[in-house]
């Protein structure tokens, strides 16, 4: 059979919907299926796609109905060429909007059924927009299937009307080789950081407000007055890194605190390792996204870090309370001291965390395992062959 995904946020564009879109492409394509993209063009986009595994075909970037516009008219390209016209059977949405809005033209003109994806809260964001929800509803209730990457996500499928069988979790995934960096990195990274003896926080997101990273630097004082000096890294740009900035030097903690702005792929598992403690408290704030899981904390967890994070979204599928982190009330910085401060405290506990993460990742978080959930449902809904 063939797929087409259809995504509008699409690599080298930097995001953990376009990280996931494109890890699941790959993950079905090395697992034997074949499978193509149909994504919105975008600078350095060229030199992304020629090392791509998976077929990629741009089309023109656009904005709300256009956007999907196009991307329906790239999916028609592609089903109207001889050679696929018997081999698509399904298309992917990797989103309501505009992806699903596209899969949703195209089956209107061509038959072939679509599935949508689901993340966290972009199926509530509708904006008091009676328009954009009756195209939330039309679209939704449209698919032949929803693959949601936490249950969270699950649930906001079903509300929007998509019957529970037709729904199914399928997680996220990492890929494990790109977590076993060879030594020297792991070396060049700790030259740069300057390896000592302090405990070492670690960050790895988007500097936006809802990840929480204020909230970190709200503890620290907490911290840093129980177990001594620590290190605090954030990883990352966006527009809430001046507010950070102005935060430490609030708290008076910018000796504790160093903000290493975007990290090459290649060095960015040596940089989980030389931390202690991965910490991403994920706040729900109204009229943004919700952590719908959370690859960040699967990736800490692979590099042998335990994690604290945000009691919110899909984050408890990524984290289980107690045996691979520590959840806790993301707008409480008292909560989240208190949660580091035990980790560190108790090395062996944290270690302990650490290893139970990572074999729960190695064994049910792989892309491998992701793809055959994706397969799995496909086939039980008819919409492709078992393989």
């Amino acid at each position: 059979m063939s797929l087409l995904i259809l995504a509008n946020d699409f690599p080298p564009s930097v995001g953990g919907i376009q990280r996931y879109v494109y890890g699941l492409a790959v993950a079905l394509r090395h697992s034997g299926e074949e499978v193509a993209v149909i994504a919105a063009e975008q600078p350095q986009a060229a030199e992304f796609d020629a090392a791509s595994p998976v077929p990629i075909l741009r089309v023109p970037a656009a904005r709300r109905f256009q956007a999907a516009r196009n991307l329906a008219d790239g999916a028609m390209g592609y089903v109207h060429k001889a050679s696929h016209r018997q081999e698509i059977r399904t298309i992917i949405a990797a989103n309501w909007w505009p992806d699903g809005y596209g899969a949703w033209l195209v089956r209107r003109r061509t038959g072939v059924p679509y599935v949508v994806m689901g993340y966290g809260r972009e199926m509530v964001q509708t904006g008091g927009n009676p328009i954009k929800w009756l195209m939330q509803q039309l679209v939704i209730r449209g698919a032949s299937g929803g693959l949601a990457i936490s249950h969270y996500s699950a649930h906001q499928l079903s509300r929007r009307g998509l019957p529970q069988q037709r729904i199914r979790v399928i997680y996220g995934g990492v890929e494990p080789a790109h977590f076993a960096a060879p030594k020297t990195t792991d070396e060049q990274v700790q030259r740069k950081l300057g390896k000592d003896s302090q405990p070492t926080l670690l960050t790895v997101s988007r500097l936006v407000k809802r990840k929480g990273h204020s909230q970190v630097i709200a503890a620290l004082p907490q911290i840093v007055s129980e177990v001594g000096p620590v290190k605090y890294l954030i990883v990352g740009s966006g527009p809430e890194e001046q507010n950070l900035r102005r935060l430490t030097r609030e708290y008076s903690i910018e000796d504790y605190v160093r903000f290493l702005g975007e990290v090459d792929d290649r060095q960015l598992p040596a940089v989980y390792r030389d931390a202690d403690v991965f910490v991403m408290p994920s706040r729900d704030l109204r009229g943004q996204p919700i952590e719908g899981f959370g690859l960040v904390y699967l990736e800490a967890n692979l590099c042998g870090l335990p994690v604290v994070a945000g009691d919110t979204g899909g984050v408890a599928d990524a984290v289980v309370d107690g045996k691979t982190g520590l959840l806790v009330n993301p707008e409480d910085p008292t909560a989240i001291a208190s949660a580091v401060i035990r980790l560190l405290r108790n090395p062996d506990w944290a270690a302990q965390l650490a290893a139970a993460g990572r074999t729960r990742v190695l064994e049910e978080f792989t892309w491998e395992r992701v793809a055959e959930r994706c397969h799995r449902a496909l086939t039980d809904w008819g919409l492709t062959t078992s393989r």
